[in-house]
């Protein structure tokens, strides 16, 4: 089976350091084995510490090797810091936001930009003030698409009925951390979503930003406790699986959660975050693997003693398939 690998989106978020640190030539080793693979789309955000300004050094670097209109740049807006002061939807601040990221990333033009986690705010900035503006670059040239992302569904589903109904859809609306292994409402909202005339629907983090990684979870996790308990004894029985079958180098709880997500086929493009090039490899041989699968639609995997352990697995994790944490959080 080919694969169409513009449905992989490369998340540079990572590039900014939370999960680690990245060397500068290592991202741009990333991102040429992204586009030289035909991922298109590259997602960043002025929120993501420096990460617009490394994908911006690393693209003028490739610049020979991949023209501007070979890909696709999509960033955010609205976000500044962690706490709900640092938003700012402002029509001034997005006109002066969109500018900045076009000069990070060396750019006279964003192909899409979104308001980022719109939950932060009250409703009405997104809908009267930020998109409207946003509209009106996109009449100009200056953004190609308009689009929202967030956390919790209901309220990128209300933005996007909102728009919908004031005959100015949204192009794109971005949902993270809600399907994957021990989450999966976005199927829930997808035909609504599209009911609502979103164009292009994208799903980020199939690993629910790291919790899922055969990594220890990163402490800033939102997770309540009993999850990260039952990821934790997860992790514990792929590695007694992989032991036992001598296969601790290909097997892992991330790897069997890329083969769930990706195996998604309703969504446009899954957004996976990479910081180097044998991330992306990894990457997108999860997604070839997923589509053979085909888990998220019942499909088994073939060996008895594997499916037997992702049944373990989905068991475990099963009280949790419609848990959300609190957006924002309480200390926001």
């Amino acid at each position: 089976m080919l694969c169409d690998n513009s449905k992989i989106g490369l998340g540079c978020g990572v590039f900014g350091g939370a999960y680690g640190p990245a060397s500068q030539s290592d991202i741009v080793d990333t991102v040429r084995a992204a586009l030289g693979s035909d991922i298109t789309l590259l997602d960043t955000s002025p929120y993501y510490n420096d990460s617009e300004v490394r994908l911006g050094s690393a693209l003028l670097e490739l610049r020979n090797e991949f023209p501007r209109s070979s890909y696709r740049i999509c960033t955010k807006l609205g976000r500044y810091g962690y706490r709900q002061a640092d938003f700012d939807y402002s029509a001034a601040r997005v006109v002066d936001s969109v500018n900045e990221s076009m000069r990070r990333l060396h750019t006279d033009y964003l192909d899409i930009v979104l308001c980022h986690d719109v939950e932060f705010v009250d409703c009405q900035q997104v809908v009267d003030v930020a998109l409207p503006k946003l509209f009106e670059l996109k009449r100009r040239g200056i953004v190609r698409q308009v689009g929202i992302s967030g956390y919790p569904l209901d309220v990128l589903l209300r933005i996007a009925q909102v728009q919908f109904e004031r005959n100015q859809p949204l192009d794109v609306c971005l949902s993270y951390c809600n399907f994957n292994l021990h989450c999966q409402l976005l199927p829930d909202y997808v035909p609504q979503l599209r009911d609502a005339g979103v164009k292009t629907i994208v799903a980020a983090s199939p690993l629910s930003m790291g919790l899922l990684s055969r990594d220890a979870t990163p402490p800033w996790h939102p997770a309540k406790p009993e999850l990260q308990a039952a990821v934790a004894r997860c992790n514990e029985l792929v590695r007694s699986f992989a032991g036992l079958n001598d296969c601790a180098e290909d097997l892992s709880l991330a790897t069997m959660a890329e083969d769930f997500a990706f195996s998604y086929d309703q969504v446009d493009v899954h957004l996976v975050g990479a910081k180097t090039s044998s991330e992306v490899c990894c990457a997108l041989e999860a997604y070839a693997r997923a589509q053979k699968l085909r888990l998220a639609s019942g499909g088994r995997y073939p060996d008895a003693g594997l499916q037997q352990l992702y049944e373990q697995i989905r068991q475990l994790l099963g009280p949790f398939a419609g848990y959300t944490w609190p957006s924002p959080p309480a200390d926001a």
